[in-house]
């Protein structure tokens, strides 16, 4: 009889242990789910009024890009009102024509701010896409791809690309994860700095500045 009690007791004495470790396991588990989940967007789905669940991310892209088409009409507008380039192998007449149009552009565009085209609801999303993308690269290649910018030079909405800035070719693995652009537009990394530029007007068009992470030293 005592041998049978020891051995209850025994068994109730590793069963509260093994309790303890999963209840444990589970409070570690819901502790880093909390912290993952300050610094990454939550693809929760959202309900409407009317009782339809939205998710967020689709929301977000969908209204980037009905302000990216939104900009594409500013410019096809600003290129009709800018002459035709009569010859297509003359660099003065084809940077003539590229101010031309950013000077329409900006004409149309007289109170464009940061974020009119990089959506607020999409810019958790943008920022975390590039600091992904970082983190998996070398500080060697960040500093390939990250080029300070000189005393003095400013990247500023609705100006044009400064002219002393190399066009460096933007990393082929951060584009193929960020939303498509027409042709006309196309992503540019200056300093720590994310700009949509205009490829044919050499315009700044949109900007998130410092989302790019720092270089470790």
């Amino acid at each position: 009889m005592m041998k049978l009690r020891s051995a209850l007791l025994v068994l109730v004495a590793l069963t509260l242990a093994a309790c303890n470790r999963v209840n444990s396991a589970e409070t570690q588990a819901l502790a880093d789910a909390t912290a993952a989940n300050k610094t990454t967007p939550v693809n929760k789905p959202s309900i409407t009024a009317d009782g339809q669940a939205v998710n967020p991310v689709g929301a977000a892209v969908l209204e980037f890009q009905k302000r990216i088409e939104a900009y594409m009409k500013i410019h096809n507008e600003a290129e009709g009102k800018v002459p035709n380039l009569r010859r297509t192998d003359d660099p003065v007449e084809i940077s003539s024509r590229e101010k031309a149009l950013a000077d329409a552009i900006m004409t149309l565009r007289p109170g464009a701010q940061p974020g009119d085209i990089f959506a607020k609801e999409y810019q958790p999303y943008f920022i975390q896409i590039v600091q992904d993308d970082f983190k998996k690269r070398t500080a060697t290649d960040r500093k390939a791809l990250v080029h300070e910018l000189p005393r003095g030079v400013k990247v500023s909405i609705n100006t044009v690309y400064p002219t002393t800035l190399p066009l460096i070719t933007f990393p082929a693995m951060l584009l193929r994860s960020l939303p498509d652009l027409p042709p006309e537009l196309e992503y540019r990394i200056v300093g720590r700095h994310l700009l949509l530029r205009d490829v044919k007007a050499n315009l700044i068009v949109d900007a998130l500045y410092d989302v790019v992470p720092t270089i470790p030293t």
